[in-house]
């Protein structure tokens, strides 16, 4: 089976189960249209009593220090803007649809705990380069392994034999994944985000996320930010040395994020777990039970 065919065959297979729910596609049409005001996003998040919950908990947060409490989706939505809003909303609703899926290789809540750090070493990282609006690489970041969690439900044991690869870093589990599934998970991750059409720059940022090089213009320079934010979060994860990331991670990486190495090291120390935790419990059914 080629590739094309078998990434057809998971979309078709996923699609039901893993579509977004209506109020994100009514809030995005929201933001898309020039009549549109914060009042209208605040009216149509308060249809989903969850997602304005999780708004309202994010609004009160330690994030933004606010001394009164901020009790009404629609001052939330003023305080935090309307990029936040459809990028928390964006985050919850693809929380919300993959909660159905079920696999042995890794358990859920561990997924989303370690995507939140992924997602604050991104936007940590960014911010140390002195980009000016940072959430979506934030959400990026956050949202990057999602074709993972598909994968590791319909091909476990494929993707247990691609785990035995990651110490030698995550390109080398890709490409086990290519080999012995036909697809790798950042593919389907791209694929994922063309269906429900999200913003075209995370469709981007999951083609080009291992070869920025091959992306032209200032896209670039973001895509090489969450590349080093990816291999820092993945070589964590095999309890690799900062210095060993750090090799792992290509020349042209460095030169096209215009960042020196030692960079990972500041983020890490920048997204710490107090943070972590605070946004985990912000996306997820937090029960008081740490992964």
């Amino acid at each position: 089976m080629s590739a094309a065919v078998k990434m057809d065959e998971l979309l078709y297979d996923s699609l039901e189960s893993l579509s977004l729910p209506d109020v994100y596609i009514r809030l995005r049409e929201v933001m898309e249209s020039d009549d549109s005001s914060m009042a209208d996003a605040a009216e149509v998040l308060s249809l989903d009593p969850a997602l304005a919950a999780r708004i309202l908990r994010m609004a009160n947060s330690a994030f933004y220090g606010f001394r009164s409490q901020v009790d009404t989706v629609t001052r939330a939505a003023n305080i935090l803007g309307m990029q936040k809003i459809h990028d928390l909303a964006l985050a919850a609703s693809v929380s919300a649809a993959v909660e159905g899926l079920s696999n042995e290789l890794m358990d859920i809540d561990t997924f989303w705990y370690r995507s939140v750090h992924c997602g604050f070493l991104a936007e940590s990282i960014a911010e140390g380069a002195g980009m000016r609006r940072v959430e979506s690489m934030f959400v990026r970041g956050l949202l990057h392994d999602i074709g993972h969690l598909v994968l590791f439900s319909r091909y476990p044991e494929e993707c247990r034999q691609a785990l035995a690869h990651s110490d030698e870093g995550l390109e080398a589990r890709l490409y086990e994944e290519q080999q012995l599934i036909g697809i790798d998970a950042l593919q389907f991750a791209a694929e994922l985000a063309r269906v429900w059409q999200l913003p075209k720059s995370f469709v981007d940022t999951y083609t080009h996320l291992m070869r920025p090089e091959d992306v032209a213009g200032p896209q670039a320079r973001e895509i090489a930010m969450l590349n080093i934010a990816v291999q820092f979060s993945s070589g964590m994860d095999s309890d690799l040395l900062v210095e060993e990331i750090v090799q792992r991670i290509r020349p042209p990486v460095w030169r096209i994020a215009e960042l020196p190495p030692d960079v990972g090291s500041a983020a890490l120390d920048a997204s710490t777990l107090e943070m972590v935790d605070a946004m985990y419990r912000i996306l997820t059914r937090y029960d008081g039970v740490m992964p």
